[in-house]
């Protein structure tokens, strides 16, 4: 194979911004935080052998990265479409990183004592057990999913993709509420939290930034899970045989009209590219619903763990998640009821109580596409992302309604 003018110029801008994306989750990790705080400040004795040090063997790094980079982009030849779906796939992951590291810089700019104990909300929860082996759980059962059969004639990839969704959301869910009630209430009983209201954190400050801590520490496994299950969808639709997945029409205009690439191994690597970000925006709709739900529980039970015990917190959420699944069933059950001639008082008892449940639970089932998000039929992208802003809109008004409520009992709690 030749060497190509077009290869090695999109080879190149390529390479360069993923090494771009890598340098938030590369300075991380080659600086510790005194480092990083000199470095912001300008300060530090000896701070600037150390960082050049480490910049030369991280420019070394870099170059060859771009030197393998432009050099695999000059030899793809037929593979270069998968190899720009391998691409996609690298690159979502370090904007994932990158977006984790970004939100502490901006959150602790803007609030400073709140954004400190979300920061260390967050590395608590990254740094627990649990939440890789849930992690792990969820990864393998996954990509487990591929190969199960469903007996479902040839839509075998609609389970895998509705499994995924609800996998990702459980996981996702358990993890927040088992965290939520044992950082805030633990820290409440073991007298920690009058330690660190002493600095001086305010109440509000310190039940506000555990919930944001966990929620960072929830997007990032949703980031991570996500990327997994765009690649498990993709296996999937390969494993199966299915036809090739058609190559987006706003992926082949931009390339050829806009862009004006010529046929050959960049003009497939960059078609691959787009493939995996279609597959990205076609994911993301899913995921975004299920984080509101996970959202809404683990507010619920940051506001219950002011109160309540770790053991009775989770029974209360496991009680209030299945309530808020049955009640739309509970309510059509009590209007059937109604409607019939010999309806007593057993029928109005049921009907006024799953109405009061429907009304003051949470609407989870506002979070679950269904069929439509799994379905092969083509939806109205308008009133598409329409429903999906809608129900977002409630979820974040539902949650800023439960912080509220544990604001108010955690006002009065005696820390003493």
């Amino acid at each position: 194979m030749t060497f190509s003018l077009p290869s090695i110029i999109v080879g190149t801008l390529l390479v360069l911004f993923q090494l771009l994306a890598a340098v938030p989750w590369l300075l991380l990790i080659l600086l510790n935080p005194d480092e990083l705080l000199a470095l912001r400040r300008g300060l530090g004795e000896g701070f600037g052998s150390r960082l050049g040090k480490r910049l030369v063997f991280a420019g070394i790094a870099l170059a060859i990265s771009v030197v393998v980079g432009v050099a695999q982009m000059a030899l793809f030849g037929q593979a270069s479409q998968t190899a720009g779906v391998i691409y996609g796939a690298i690159l979502q992951l370090q904007l994932t990183i990158d977006f984790a590291i970004l939100f502490f810089a901006i959150l602790l700019k803007i609030w400073p004592k709140g954004g400190a104990v979300a920061q260390a909300a967050f590395r608590e929860s990254v740094r627990q057990p649990m939440y890789w082996l849930l992690f792990g759980i969820a990864f393998v059962l996954m990509w487990i999913s591929v190969y199960v059969p469903y007996f479902t004639f040839g839509e075998d990839h609609i389970m895998v993709k509705e499994l995924g969704y609800d996998t990702i959301m459980l996981v996702a869910a358990l993890f927040g509420t088992l965290a939520a009630s044992m950082f805030v209430s633990e820290e409440i009983e073991g007298r920690t939290a009058i330690t660190l209201m002493s600095k001086p954190v305010s109440r509000r400050q310190f039940l506000l930034g555990k919930f944001v801590g966990i929620m960072a520490a929830i997007a990032l496994m949703f980031g991570l899970l996500g990327c997994s299950f765009e690649g498990v969808m993709l296996y999937k639709h390969w494993f199966d045989r299915l036809d090739p997945v058609p190559t987006p029409p706003w992926v082949m205009t931009l390339l050829t009209k806009h862009l004006g690439v010529p046929p050959g191994p960049a003009f497939g690597f960059l078609r691959g590219l787009g493939e995996w970000t279609n597959h990205t925006f076609e994911t993301l709709p899913g995921l975004i619903l299920s984080l509101c739900l996970v959202t809404v529980l683990v507010a619920l039970a940051v506001a219950l763990a002011t109160r309540l015990p770790m053991v009775v917190n989770m029974c209360f959420i496991l009680a209030i998640y299945l309530l808020a699944n049955l009640s739309p069933v509970l309510v059509g059950y009590g209007q059937r009821a109604l409607q019939q001639k010999d309806s007593g008082a057993v029928a109005q008892i049921l009907s006024f109580t799953s109405r009061l449940f429907d009304t003051i639970l949470p609407g989870l089932s506002y979070f679950r596409l269904g069929p439509a998000i799994v379905s092969d039929a083509p939806l109205p992208t308008g009133q598409f992302w329409g429903y999906v802003g809608a129900a977002s809109a409630y979820g974040v008004m539902y949650t800023c309604i439960l912080l509220l409520l544990g604001l108010i009992l955690f006002e009065d709690r005696d820390l003493a």
